[in-house]
């Protein structure tokens, strides 16, 4: 029989290594600590208001022992300063940053930035659970931004409200490239600009570092976009989300972005969604309420020179109000192929567009939408686009051009069945998360750190927790809980023998707990 150690936080979804140094830190102290750090580190920033910025320099940490930087959510509080960027990152590789908010007190300067100075790179970057507030003095502010080379950033259960443009990544020259990125479970909302941009990519820049002369993907998955009044007018006026092309020769020109199970809420002078290149769009769901004279909701367009190439549009729900159209297809590259399948798209003229291979599309009108969703509603608080018994279904859908990881899942991550139309399968009763905008919860909050790990997965839940704390786990019995607060005090011990057990936290106050779980593996090594 196996015995399993694992360590977890209740606030973050991360697993520590039991050997890892947890080095406690406050607003006077931590500028020394940060000084110190090396691989395996974790740096615990208590609450407090910090009135220096987080600069990080040369922190390389490993792919098994990140250097980990956290605080107590929106109780630890870097304050922006004129003088430079809240967080910037220079020269730095697996490094987590999470567990902050970001208070840019209207300055002029970006939340996080890996900076543009010379022979700079950042690779291997984890930022996740932080607030981002009061970065919006100009379009030009950013919440995320990358100004060089950046590849394997995961971005994550982020809020970013009110900047001036949510997430940048890459350089507006198209140098400097944002490489093999993941962007998921994000809230952007009232941005002045983009929610998020990524820069094309023009040839030659790729092959500059050996570990961007590759072939990647970036995934934008499980994100609200989010724009309303605040957004810029006329010739600044901005796409909730931007994604420009990839090098047309040498490393990356088969590069793709997957975009999947995001949800986009309104627009009221630009595209929701704008891309062009290698582009896989599925389960997404666009409502825009306004109607941007001259811009379509969903556009797929040249930009910077790349044409749309490999483009497959499937099973998303696009219900809009804009005139001038839905989902379009403009001027492809011919020698590519562009699907557009299964989609349920509702718009006062032209739903869908210029696609050279459709199937299986429900369109109407705007006002249609209500004969075919359970709530087709203005008012968010009682939105609800899943279909209506008997609609939005048909025949098979043929899904041999439609392999991605995740196209067997529909918005609400359960099977898909391919006689639905549109975001959804299933009809009548939507027992999913209920669209609004917030950043969306994930469908296991923790997993396991032993080596076994898909065999003996442990999910946490809810995460972060107010009451009653759930631990389970098929494939391994629990043996002892313990929990502990940053600095090693113990607040809660309990035997247990089972593979599911609860545990009422009320009594414990507001704060970061790593949890402790000792069990066993039936499984024979």
């Amino acid at each position: 029989m196996s015995k399993l150690y694992l360590v977890f936080t209740l606030l973050l979804l991360l697993a520590f290594p039991l050997s890892a140094t947890i080095i406690p830190a406050n607003p006077t102290k931590y500028t020394t600590a940060l000084a110190t750090l090396a691989a395996g580190d974790t740096l615990m920033l208590s609450a407090g208001n910090y009135t220096n910025n987080l600069t990080l320099k040369n922190k390389v940490g490993t792919a098994a022992s990140p250097i980990v930087i956290m605080g107590q959510g929106d109780a630890t509080v870097f304050e922006g300063q004129s003088c430079c960027n809240t967080v910037s990152i220079t020269q730095c590789a697996f490094v987590v940053i999470s567990h902050l908010r970001l208070d840019g007190m209207n300055q002029e300067v970006d939340a996080v930035k890996a900076e543009g100075t010379a022979g700079n790179w950042a690779h291997d970057i984890t930022l996740e659970y932080m607030t981002i507030v009061q970065y919006g003095a100009s379009q030009q502010n950013v919440g995320i931004s990358t100004k060089c080379p950046a590849w394997n950033w995961t971005i994550r259960k982020n809020r970013i409200i009110g900047a001036g443009t949510g997430m940048y990544l890459g350089n507006s020259d198209g140098t400097k490239p944002f490489v093999n990125g993941v962007i998921e479970y994000n809230y952007i909302g009232s941005t002045v600009g983009y929610n998020c941009e990524i820069k094309h990519q023009i040839n030659g820049q790729r092959e500059l570092l050996p570990e961007t002369s590759v072939d990647a993907k970036t995934i934008i998955r499980h994100n609200v976009f989010m724009k309303d009044s605040l957004s810029s007018t006329g010739v600044s006026a901005r796409p909730n989300l931007l994604v420009g092309g990839f090098p047309t020769t040498g490393p990356g020109m088969n590069d793709y972005y997957e975009i999947y199970g995001n949800f986009f809420y309104n627009n009221p002078v630009e595209a929701l969604f704008q891309g062009t290149g290698n582009i896989t769009l599925y389960t997404n769901i666009f409502v825009n309420h306004f109607n941007p004279d001259g811009f379509r909701t969903v556009y797929i367009t040249p930009q910077n020179g790349v044409s749309p190439q490999d483009v497959k549009v499937y099973h998303n729900t696009i219900w809009t109000a804009s005139a001038t159209g839905g989902l379009r297809l403009y001027n492809r590259n011919a020698n590519y192929r562009q699907y557009c399948y299964g989609n349920a798209v509702f718009a006062p003229a032209a739903p869908i567009s210029n696609f050279p291979d459709t199937l299986d599309n429900v369109m109407g009108k705007y006002t249609d939408a209500s004969a075919y969703f359970l709530a087709a509603t203005e008012d968010i608080s009682t939105l609800n686009l899943y279909p209506q018994n008997g609609r939005l279904t048909g025949a098979p859908t043929p899904d041999s051009a439609f392999r991605q990881s995740n196209s067997r899942l529909d918005f609400n991550h359960d099977a898909y069945q391919w006689t639905y139309r549109g975001a959804y399968s299933g009809c009548c009763t939507n027992l999913g998360w209920k669209l609004q905008l917030d950043t969306m919860p994930t469908p296991k909050e923790v997993t396991s750190v032993d080596e076994h790990a898909e065999e003996s997965c442990v999910i946490l839940a809810p995460n972060p927790v107010r009451s009653l704390l759930r631990i389970s786990s098929p494939a391994m019995r629990c043996t002892r809980i313990t929990l502990t607060t940053i600095t090693g005090e113990q607040v809660f011990a309990n035997e247990c023998d089972t593979f599911e057990v609860s545990i009422n936290l009320e009594a414990l106050p507001p704060g970061i707990y790593l949890v402790r779980i000792n069990g066993e593996s039936p499984r024979k090594l």
